[in-house]
């Protein structure tokens, strides 16, 4: 079995470069890393647990010899594919690894030497693997049986391929009686929640493409699983919420997870490839929860993200993309009850259209659009026109009041700017609160212009045999996560730039020589400072406030008799960096010239003694 793996792996490796790459399933993900770890002594690899469908879920270590024993490097963790849809992350984090030993790049060997890498690339993989069916309906959620409908059915009522394409796409239903949605007058192909001031109606009711399987007179409302992963973590979770599970780590997927992350307190920062977005745009706080916790994260590691932000943009090119709500997630988890610096990215996103790309609908002769303007009280002209106006207007010597402001409209302002020559300036639909519609727009825009319409199924009439006519069509499942395959390698390579830098951010806890100097009558006096040559703090704000994430040690080992002052134990729960140290001082007995030991512990960053003769000494005092 094992000789099959390994050919069948040396088969992929060896494709033609040419050759158009192909997502690869969970199996031959792990036949690409036994591989890597049968051809090189760097890598190992170890199950950590099975998913509900009996797939191994695996941990990749990385790491090479070097200076400082493997025992005393602090790790960083990457995470993968909790999210069952996102193939991307999981071809990444195995492609990592390949990146992190080929470079011939001193930074790279330095950044094996001095810390170790667990890559967990696929936590979901019965979710993945449903990629490779021969119908596609984009399964994020595990398989877990569920009820959805409370009928004492399990999964009985999903999607079918009607019209045989190959995909279950959405069906317009025209149901005058549940119908909720309209077409969009701008963009027929998409839909919105109709507007009854503008004299919009609902025209139809969205349903899942398929047939009422269990004859309940609903469509397609108990389908396949299951636990959305990223709803099932601790931090944030919500009971009776759609697909957050029956409790907290109620999937062997999400279990398995944390008890990897809880046996390795070595782990130091943590990197999740999935649907959340901490890194294109900075983490704010936005308030607390009922119990006094931050929703997001601290206000005081604000800068520590805006900065970390700032870098993965610069290396990355990903601008801002969506963030949904990471309550229950993993990367919320990690950042505020493990207590490390915890950053989530989807890897890829939409990419920005040029102007000329932009729907024609969306333009007007002599106007532009733009989403950071400010909007105003009349349509969509933004208040810096409105401004503009009204300095032509007063340096004309036609004072302009507020009455006349307050009857402004579109059409007045486009003919006053025409006369004074004044460019008309509008607010975006995306920045008047319209995202939905605005990002739906530019997806089909990128769709037909740059994917050759590959990501839309044009509505469709189709004679359903239990609705009667109605029209199938919509996204292309996985469309909107999934990026051609050509682009995983630059993705790669900018992903392992940015574990570079992240790495050397790491906090450098270290202790100074210690002062020692005798007070007389067998007494001395010993100080030792402990400072933090790295960026990063030695924890953030957050652990810090909660006690949940573990404390440098500080220990001076004479017997406890011999302590006149000063503790013989002490914590440091977070030493920002740059430089920052703080002091311990202890008065002791002692004999001139016995030795004292002072010990620096953290799980995450190793162990550093100092031991040296109870003799007078100036050591690291400055």
């Amino acid at each position: 079995m094992l000789f099959t793996l390994l050919f069948t792996a040396q088969l992929l490796i060896a494709q033609p470069m040419d050759e158009e790459r192909m997502w690869r399933t969970p199996t031959e993900l792990l036949t690409t890393v036994h591989t890597l770890a049968e051809s090189n002594e760097s890598v190992s690899i170890n199950t950590i647990g099975t998913s509900r469908n009996g797939h191994a879920i695996y941990s990749i270590t990385v790491s090479i010899d070097g200076p400082l024993p493997r025992e005393d490097r602090p790790a960083i963790l990457i995470v993968a594919g909790i999210d069952g849809d996102h193939l991307l992350g999981s071809e990444v984090a195995v492609d990592i690894v390949q990146e992190l030993l080929s470079r011939d790049n001193l930074s790279t060997t330095e950044l094996l030497q001095s810390n170790t890498f667990y890559i967990i690339p696929q936590v979901n993989p019965d979710a993945a693997d449903f990629y490779f069916d021969s119908i596609q309906h984009g399964q994020r959620r595990n398989i877990r049986p569920f009820d959805n409908d409370r009928d004492g059915l399990v999964d009985e009522d999903g999607g079918d391929d009607l019209n045989d394409d190959g995909y279950i796409t959405m069906m317009r239903v025209p149901d005058l009686e549940k119908a909720s949605r309209v077409a969009d007058p701008d963009h027929p192909r998409l839909d919105k929640e109709p507007e009854s001031l503008e004299g919009e109606s609902a025209q139809f009711i969205l349903y899942t493409e398929g047939i009422d399987n269990d004859g309940d007179g609903k469509f397609n409302e108990d389908s396949i699983g299951g636990v959305d992963l990223n709803k099932n973590f601790m931090h944030g979770y919500k009971y009776h919420q759609d697909g957050a599970g029956p409790w907290q780590l109620s999937e062997p997927e999400t279990k398995a997870l944390i008890n990897f992350v809880l046996s390795h307190q070595e782990i130091a920062a943590i990197v999740v490839y999935g649907q959340h977005d901490t890194l294109s745009k900075p983490m704010k706080e936005s308030g607390k929860d009922d119990a006094g916790a931050p929703k997001t994260i601290d206000k005081d590691d604000e800068k520590v993200y805006e900065k970390i932000s700032k870098t993965f943009v610069e290396l990355s090119d990903l601008k801002t993309v969506d963030q949904p709500n990471w309550d229950g997630s993993f990367v919320a988890w990690a950042y505020a009850q493990y207590g490390v610096p915890a950053f989530s990215t989807p890897l890829w996103g939409r990419p920005e259209l040029d102007s000329k790309d932009e729907d024609p609908s969306e333009q007007k002769e002599g106007s532009s659009k733009d989403n950071n303007l400010t909007a105003s009280d009349v349509g969509d002209i933004s208040q810096e026109t409105l401004d503009e106006l009204l300095q032509a207007a007063e340096a004309s010597g036609y004072p302009v009041t507020d009455a006349m402001i307050a009857e402004l409209t579109p059409e007045m302002v486009e003919q006053y700017s025409k006369m004074t020559g004044v460019q008309v300036k509008r607010v975006s639909k995306e920045s008047k609160g319209n995202t939905n519609v605005k990002g739906d727009a530019a997806w089909l825009t990128y769709s037909d212009k740059d994917r050759n319409g590959e990501g839309f199924i044009e509505w469709t009439p189709f004679d359903h045999p239990q609705l009667g006519q109605v029209e199938i069509g919509g996204w292309v499942p996985y469309f909107k996560t999934l990026p051609p395959t050509d682009k995983i390698e630059s993705i790669t390579s900018k992903q392992v730039d940015f574990l570079v830098e992240l790495s050397s951010r790491l906090p450098k806890v270290h202790l100074e020589e210690p002062i020692i100097k005798e007070l007389g009558n067998g007494l001395w006096e010993v100080k030792v400072s402990v400072v933090n040559d790295g960026w990063l703090p030695s924890g953030t704000a957050m652990s810090k406030k909660n006690k949940r994430a573990r404390p440098f040690i500080v220990q001076i080992d004479v017997p406890n008799e011999t302590i006149v002052t000063g503790q013989k134990v002490n914590r440091i729960w977070s030493l920002d960096g740059g430089g920052t140290r703080t002091w311990y001082r202890w008065i002791i007995q002692g004999k001139p010239m016995s030795n004292v030991s002072i010990k620096l512990f953290s799980e995450k960053f190793g162990t550093e003694i100092t031991t040296l003769p109870l003799k007078s000494t100036k050591g690291g005092e400055v």
